[in-house]
């Protein structure tokens, strides 16, 4: 079976681009994955939608009369003209969390991303005492992942470490590669997220919850649901995925 794929091309590697890939690296091995890029989409028996900022209507509209999957990362408010509709109206939508479809208004099934926490748990359990002090990672390429309300709780309580890079990265940010987040969420007794806008996942609230760290959030984060109502889902989340790609 050939699965068309549509995704944003970037340099920058966020959640999303870290969703998509992992969704496809778990593909089943009797399906080809067919990238579909703008201006430039096959013919395919089904197609997966996910970060679609650089797609126009057109290329949207090349997909009628075949099943469209849209894994909604965000709430599309890059989208060009006509792309959200055409896709709330010809396509089966997947929100990351309840919190996301509510916002969203759809009538959509919830899968979270199928994020690896054995590597934090791990890390947790390597941890021989020493976890001390506050953390925050995001990538922080908009306003809304809360850098305020951090720094404002970090006056409040003594301070905190951030991490992460992009243009909107508070002061002393330092970056830091996925493959080391393990280690160091490890390193901490807690992590702070707060959002100023929904922020309908959110990974690194979920790996610094399996990493052993107190977390402090607020109702603006779509894990808080996953992690207190169904932290298996992540598990599965990449076979239950595809069941409904394959099923669509």
């Amino acid at each position: 079976m050939r699965v068309g794929w549509l995704f944003d091309q970037g340099a920058t590697v966020g959640g999303a681009e870290l969703t998509q890939a992992e969704f496809r690296a778990a593909a089943p091995d009797d399906v080809e994955i067919v990238d579909c890029q703008p201006g430039q989409i096959e013919d395919c028996d089904r197609y997966v939608v996910h970060n679609c900022v650089t797609y126009d209507l057109e290329d949207l509209q090349r997909l009628d009369g075949k099943p469209v999957v849209k894994y909604w990362h965000d709430v599309g408010p890059w989208l060009q003209d006509g792309v959200k509709d055409w896709l709330i109206e010809n396509a089966l939508s997947i929100c990351c969390s309840p919190l996301q479809a509510d916002y969203m208004h759809l009538q959509a099934l919830v899968i979270p991303p199928p994020v690896d926490l054995d590597r934090f748990m791990d890390a947790a359990s390597r941890m021989n005492g020493g976890r001390k002090g506050a953390v925050c990672v995001a990538s922080w390429r908009n306003a809304g992942k809360g850098q305020r309300k951090v720094m404002e709780w970090a006056e409040a309580n003594g301070g905190i470490d951030i991490y992460g890079g992009g243009y909107l990265a508070p002061p002393g940010s330092r970056e830091i590669a996925y493959e080391g987040m393990p280690a160091l969420m490890a390193r901490y007794q807690t992590f702070v997220f707060l959002p100023t806008v929904i922020e309908p996942f959110g990974r690194t609230v979920a790996e610094a919850w399996a990493a052993g760290c107190e977390i402090v959030t607020n109702g603006l984060v779509g894990a808080r649901y996953w992690l207190e109502e169904s932290p298996e889902a992540m598990d599965t989340a990449a076979e239950d995925f595809w069941g409904v790609v394959l099923d669509a």
